[in-house]
C-alpha cells in the first residue's frame, strides 16, 4: 500500500482533515494514508469529542464513522449542519454499513459523499480530493458574490448622491429667493431620504440668533401647527440642537427626541405628531454657517452614517448656491464649481437632441466612448442610433422609456467604442421640456459598468455548473425558498458495477480522468435527450426527465436515454480495455424537488419515486436496465421488454419488473 501511495503524482495539500471513529486501528490507518499525501490529521475517537474538535478549530473536511457508541455518525453530522458556524464544512461518511438506504440517510443528515469499509485507500483519496475543490470552488464563488454586491451597493450610492445633487442644484437655481430655494431643497432630501419633516433655520440680520424660514416641508397636514410654532421660536448660539448645531459647525444626529441626554429643547411639540428621531445638518460657506436643516422622522433610527454623507454632501454644496442668491460674486464661483463637478466626473455627462445628436459631452464621457475629447466625440458621433448602440433597437427603446417617464434609471445596453471595442454601459436620463411641454433634449450620465457585467456572467456560469437555468435564475432573483411538486417525472438511477476493484487499481489522477471520461459522455447524452442531471453519488449518476421544466414525452427521453449509457459504457471499455458493466434502474411517478443548503447548493429531488428508482438500480442485472411496471405499461409500444418476474425489493415488497431490451422496431 504504502509503495502504491509514494507513487502517486498528486501535490502536498495543506487542508485540515478530522478523523471520526471508535476503532484505533482505522484512526491509524487513516491518518497514516492522509498523513502521507500532505494532509494535516486530527483524530477524534468518539462523537462528542469530534465535536468538540470542530467546535475549538474548525476542519476543511471531515470523515465520519457511522456505528459510535456515544453518539452515532447521524446525530453528529445532525449537531454540524444544525450550527451556521460548521454547516459548510463537507462530511463523507465511511461506514461498514453498505445498504442503499444507509447511503440516502447519510445524504439526508447533510453528508457530501459515503465511502463504504473496507475500502481502497485511492478511493478515499480521490473522493477527498473533489469535496475539497469542490469546497474551494463554492468559496470563490461567494468571495465573488460579496464582491459584486459591495460594488452594486457603492454604485448605488454614488447614483444616489449624484441623482439628489443634480435635482437639487437644478431645482434651486430656478427659485428666486433663499426661502423658496430652501423649500425645495428640503422636499427633495425629505422624499429621497425618508425623512418626514423637515425645516431651515436662518441667521437674522444682526446674526445674533437663528429664525425658522417659511419654507418647510411636511410629509402630511398634521405638521402645519408645529410649523407655525417653530416660527415663533429663536435660537442663540449653543442653545438646544439648532443651536449647537450653528456654534459647533457640526451635524448632529438624536436616535430618540424622549432621550434624557437629548439636546432637544421642549421635545414634546414634536412627539405630539410622532416625530422620535431627528439629524440636523449646517449648510457652511466660507467658514459662515448660512443655514442649518433639521430632518425628524416618525421612527426611531439609530446613526446612519451614509444617510449622514449623503445630506452632508448635499449641504457642502447648497452652500455656494444660497450664497450665489446673494451677491453677484457667489454666482460665478457656483457656475465654476458646477463646470468642475461636470468636467471632473467619474460618469460621463451629456445632452442630446431627440433626433440622435449631441447638444454637450464631458470629458469623462469621452473618455468612456474612446474620444480624446468632448469636441470629437460630438462630430464623429453624428447618428447615437446607429453609430454607438450595438443594437440599434436600444436607442428607440431609450426614447420611449424616457419620455412615458419623463425619467429613466440604470438603463444597461452594449455600445462601441471608438476603436469598434463593445463595452456596457448604465444611462441615466431626464427629460427637458419647454413651458408648452415640448421636448428639448435629453440630458444624463453614463458609467462604463463592463467589469460589474463580466462579474455577473462570471456569477451566473459558475451557478449553472451547480444548478439547472431556471433554478439558478430564481436564486439570482433571491426567492428564499425553492420547492416544486412535479405530477410525471421520469428518475434514472445508474451505478457501476466493479467500480471498487477497478479503482484499486488506477491512481488517483487515472481514476479520476476516468471518470470523467464516463460521466462527460453521459453529460452530453443527457444534453442531447433534453433532460436533467441531478448529481453524481461516486461512480453512481442521477438524471430526471419532466423538471425542473415540463418536457412531451419525457419517459421515452428517459428510456433512450438508458439505451444511450449502455452503449457508451460498451463503447467506453472497447476503447480502454476495460470490463465495466452499468446497472441502470428507471421509475415514473410525482416528486418533490428544490435547492437545498445554505451555501453549497444543491438541486434534489425527494419521494417514493425516487427511492423505487434507486431500488431498481440497486436490485438489477449487470449491464440491464430494470424498469417498473407503470414505466412498461407507459413504453410497451414504443420499446422491447423482457418481464423479470417476481423481484423482493427492500421496504416495498416483491414488485414485478421488466428489463428494458431496445426501441421497437
Amino acid at each position: 500500500m504504502t509503495m502504491a501511495l509514494e507513487s502517486l503524482d498528486i501535490t502536498p495539500i495543506q487542508s485540515n482533515i478530522l478523523v471520526v471513529d471508535d476503532i484505533p486501528v482505522n484512526l491509524n490507518l487513516l491518518t497514516q494514508i492522509l498523513a502521507e499525501q500532505g494532509y494535516k490529521v486530527r483524530v477524534a475517537p468518539s462523537g462528542r469529542l469530534a465535536l468538540k474538535s470542530v467546535e475549538s478549530y474548525p476542519p476543511d473536511l471531515i470523515l465520519l464513522d457511522i456505528n459510535m457508541p456515544d453518539l452515532n455518525g447521524y446525530e453528529v453530522c445532525q449537531n454540524l449542519k444544525a450550527d451556521p458556524e460548521t454547516v459548510a464544512i463537507p462530511v463523507i461518511f465511511i461506514s461498514a454499513f453498505g445498504e442503499v438506504t444507509d447511503k440516502i440517510k447519510a445524504f439526508q443528515f447533510g453528508g457530501v459523499d459515503y465511502i463504504t469499509k473496507p475500502f481502497e485507500p485511492l478511493e478515499v483519496l480521490a473522493r477527498i480530493q473533489h469535496q475539497l475543490r469542490l469546497r474551494e470552488l463554492q468559496q470563490q464563488l461567494q468571495r465573488q458574490n460579496q464582491q459584486l454586491s459591495k460594488q452594486m451597493d457603492l454604485s448605488r450610492q454614488s447614483e444616489a448622491e449624484l441623482r439628489l445633487l443634480l435635482a437639487t442644484t437644478q431645482a434651486v437655481s430656478r427659485q428666486e429667493d433663499v426661502n423658496s430655494a430652501l423649500q425645495v431643497v428640503l422636499r427633495l432630501v425629505c422624499i429621497s431620504t425618508q425623512w418626514d419633516y423637515g425645516e431651515a433655520w436662518i441667521p437674522n440680520e444682526a446674526g445674533i440668533v437663528l429664525e425658522c424660514s417659511p419654507g418647510w416641508y411636511g410629509g402630511d397636514r398634521s405638521f402645519q401647527d408645529l410649523h407655525n410654532g417653530d416660527m415663533k421660536l429663536t435660537f442663540a448660539p449653543g442653545e438646544g440642537l439648532v443651536g449647537r448645531t450653528w456654534s459647533d459647525r457640526q451635524v448632529i444626529w438624536i436616535d430618540n427626541l424622549a432621550s434624557p441626554s437629548s439636546i432637544f429643547i421642549n421635545p414634546d411639540r414634536h412627539q405630539k405628531c410622532g416625530l422620535q428621531t431627528v439629524l440636523a445638518v449646517p449648510i457652511i460657506f466660507r467658514e459662515e454657517v448660512l443655514v442649518v436643516l433639521t430632518f425628524f422622522r416618525r421612527k426611531i433610527t439609530t446613526l446612519d452614517k451614509k444617510m449622514i454623507d449623503l445630506v452632508n454632501g448635499v449641504a457642502t454644496q447648497l452652500g455656494a448656491l444660497i450664497q450665489y442668491k446673494r451677491t453677484e460674486e457667489t454666482l460665478h464661483l457656483t457656475q465654476e464649481r458646477y463646470h468642475s463637478i461636470v468636467e471632473n466626473a467619474v460618469e460621463g455627462i451629456y445632452q442630446t437632441t431627440p433626433d440622435g445628436h449631441y447638444i454637450s459631452a464631458n470629458a469623462a464621457l469621452s473618455r468612456i466612448y474612446g474620444y480624446s475629447s468632448p469636441e470629437e466625440m460630438i462630430l464623429g458621433l453624428r447618428d447615437i442610433q446607429t453609430q454607438l448602440y450595438v443594437d440599434s433597437q436600444r436607442r428607440q427603446e431609450f426614447i420611449n422609456l424616457v419620455e412615458m417617464n419623463n425619467a429613466v434609471l440604470g438603463f444597461e445596453s452594449q455600445i462601441y467604442r471608438q476603436d469598434k471595442q463593445v463595452i456596457w454601459i448604465s444611462e441615466n436620463a431626464r427629460t427637458v421640456r419647454d413651458s408648452k411641454g415640448k421636448i428639448l433634449y435629453y440630458e444624463g450620465t453614463v458609467s462604463d459598468v463592463t467589469e460589474r457585467k463580466l462579474a455577473q456572467d462570471q456569477t451566473e456560469k459558475l451557478l449553472l455548473n451547480i444548478l439547472p437555468k431556471p433554478i439558478a435564475m430564481r436564486l439570482q432573483a433571491k426567492q428564499e425558498v425553492i420547492a416544486d411538486s412535479f405530477s410525471d417525472v421520469s428518475v434514472l438511477f445508474a451505478d457501476l458495477v466493479g467500480f471498487t476493484d477497478f479503482s484499486g487499481q488506477k491512481t488517483p489522477r487515472e481514476l479520476v480522468k476516468l471518470l470523467n471520461l464516463i460521466f462527460s459522455e453521459f453529460d452530453q447524452l443527457t444534453e442531447r435527450h433534453g433532460l436533467e442531471k441531478i448529481k453524481t453519488i461516486g461512480d453512481a449518476y442521477m438524471v430526471v426527465g419532466g423538471l425542473p421544466m415540463p418536457k412531451d414525452n419525457h419517459d421515452q427521453a428517459i428510456a433512450r436515454m438508458a439505451l444511450d449509457m449502455q452503449q457508451a459504457i460498451s463503447n467506453f471499455n472497447t476503447q480502454n480495455d476495460q470490463d465495466l458493466s452499468l446497472r441502470i434502474g428507471i421509475n415514473i411517478g410525482p416528486v418533490v424537488a428544490g435547492v437545498i443548503g445554505l451555501t453549497k447548493f444543491i438541486y434534489d429531488l425527494w419521494g417514493d419515486t425516487v427511492n423505487v428508482a434507486s431500488r431498481m438500480e440497486s436490485s438489477s442485472i449487470p449491464g440491464q436496465i430494470q424498469v417498473t411496471e407503470i414505466v412498461y405499461q407507459r413504453l410497451q409500444s414504443h420499446f422491447d421488454f423482457q418481464e423479470r418476474g417476481s423481484v423482493s425489493i427492500k421496504g416495498k415488497g416483491d414488485m414485478t419488473t421488466y428489463l428494458l431490451l431496445g426501441v421497437r422496431d
